[in-house]
């Protein structure tokens, strides 16, 4: 929200931990403090995009579709969502980092939000990694070698999926 705010871009968050709430307003950002499920079936507002950010992994499957949704009912047509979730093919990830948040119900990889997505009305547009981490050249260039090597599991320890509402 921060960076929308940078951009010019108007934004609204919803939270349900209030410390989180707290922390968002004194940083000047627009917050309801809410479930998000109630709140998007009791909005009447309509939006042009929607961003889920590392909150599906904190869902069964079923409760995602119904996010996933919601989440259409209130964006406009030819809006966009983006989804961002903790990529557990990360090494990392997998091996700790995911499961020390006793909240995560389980990860969602690419190909599942996918499946997710198909279901609830959104067409996918793009999915990739990313990390927030800043390598070296010489950090980037191992890192690049060593995904030629093993694989995918040391790309980028989150994942996004951008999709749009025809």
């Amino acid at each position: 929200m921060k960076m929308l705010a940078e951009a010019g871009v108007e934004s609204l968050g919803i939270e349900g931990d209030g410390g989180m709430v707290a922390e968002a307003r004194a940083a000047g950002l627009t917050v309801v403090q809410t479930d998000i499920f109630h709140y998007l079936q009791s909005t009447e507002e309509r939006f042009q995009g929607c961003i889920a950010s590392h909150i599906v992994e904190h869902f069964v499957p079923e409760k995602v579709v119904e996010l996933l949704a919601l989440m259409h009912r209130v964006t406009l047509p030819g809006g966009k969502l983006l989804i961002i979730t903790p990529n557990i093919a990360h090494l990392r990830r997998a091996a700790g980092d995911f499961w020390r948040d006793p909240s995560h119900v389980r990860p969602y990889p690419i190909e599942a939000l996918d499946k997710l997505l198909s279901q609830t009305g959104w067409k996918k547009i793009d999915g990739g990694y990313i990390s927030d981490k800043r390598f070296s050249l010489k950090r980037a260039a191992v890192a690049a070698i060593r995904n030629i090597l093993i694989g995918r599991y040391w790309l980028g320890e989150d994942l996004y999926v951008v999709a749009g509402r025809p």
